[in-house]
């Protein structure tokens, strides 16, 4: 219908349609995104102990299945975090030569941190990784006990105290600062340690998870405690309507904090629980790559400059391109 016809009153021969009914619908199964994300991990955390546990009865004499729980836990983690987060393993270095050794799980920024020694091969387990890109570690356990999670709580303070600059509390991406802050930071290290079966009494090693990192300084504290079917132990703070989560970044660094315990039976997963804690770290970290080359390179010291200024090149004052 033409402008004029309308201007005149002519009534529209079709009438509009109803766009109050125009509404999104629910899914045809009832189940939302949060459920849907649950019933993976569920299904996530189900595949691991089969594939660990067959890994385990075929293994014989030197043949070592914790290695291929390693790979399981590892292409496990790959399937839930974004694409930008590379789930590897190798030795975690940082730029004074000190390394913490190997680590069965580190969360690798590849985009913007080159690996230090790059792999032989694609599937070469050594690699160096600058503890700069590195936003998590983690150790795997086939089997927890006493003694594994004393090796395991070991090897992720090492990585805790290696040497990185702290990255300011209100940068921007890893590329950018906005306004360094000094009273915060955005790159703490994230470590887990993770067991797909115990023989020790896991209340036992949750106390001793406790009691250790009560020994620790703030930056250098374990983050979580899984033990799959059973259930996983994070840190949490006293927020402004109740327990939150501790994101060791900023008003946490000096409150208390305490042990937020997630049963499987009451949360449905002890994966669910550790992506979920996981994933909140990796939302609000930051890393900064800038000077990673020439903190791991050659000393620049070393290069030559001509001790007279006739060589230089004199500025141009023309604005002509």
């Amino acid at each position: 219908m033409s402008t004029d016809s309308r201007a005149k009153g002519i009534p529209m021969s079709v009438p509009l349609p109803d766009t109050s009914a125009w509404q999104p619908r629910m899914p045809t199964t009832g189940m939302s995104i949060s459920e849907g994300f649950l019933v993976r991990c569920c299904s996530a955390e189900a595949a691991i102990c089969q594939r660990s546990e067959v890994e385990r009865l075929s293994s014989i004499d030197a043949f070592d299945s914790g290695l291929a729980t390693e790979d399981i836990v590892r292409e496990s983690l790959q399937s839930f975090l974004p694409t930008r987060y590379q789930v590897t393993s190798g030795s975690v270095v940082d730029s004074l030569g000190r390394t913490a050794g190997d680590v069965d799980v580190a969360i690798f920024n590849a985009h913007w941190f080159p690996a230090i020694h790059a792999p032989a091969t694609h599937s070469t387990r050594r690699k160096l990784l600058p503890f700069e890109g590195i936003y998590a570690v983690g150790e795997v356990k086939q089997t927890l006990t006493i003694k594994s999670l004393d090796e395991a709580m070991e090897k992720l303070v090492k990585c805790h105290r290696l040497a990185r600059v702290r990255s300011s509390r209100n940068r921007l991406t890893e590329n950018r600062d906005f306004d360094a802050c000094p009273h915060g930071l955005s790159n703490p290290l994230y470590s887990f340690v993770l067991g797909v079966a115990a023989i020790d009494d896991f209340n036992v090693l949750i106390e001793r998870f406790i009691d250790i990192n009560r020994s620790l300084k703030r930056l250098e504290v374990v983050r979580a405690l899984c033990l799959l079917n059973r259930g996983t132990v994070v840190w949490a703070t006293k927020g402004e309507y109740g327990p939150r989560p501790a994101l060791f970044m900023s008003d946490d660094l000096s409150t208390s904090i305490f042990p937020a315990y997630a049963k499987a039976d009451a949360v449905g997963s002890s994966l669910y629980a550790l992506l979920e804690n996981l994933l909140l770290h990796l939302y609000h970290s930051v890393l900064a790559p800038e000077d990673v080359i020439s903190h791991y390179g050659q000393n620049m010291r070393s290069i030559k400059v001509p001790t007279s200024p006739s060589i230089d090149l004199k500025a141009d004052n023309s604005r002509d391109s």
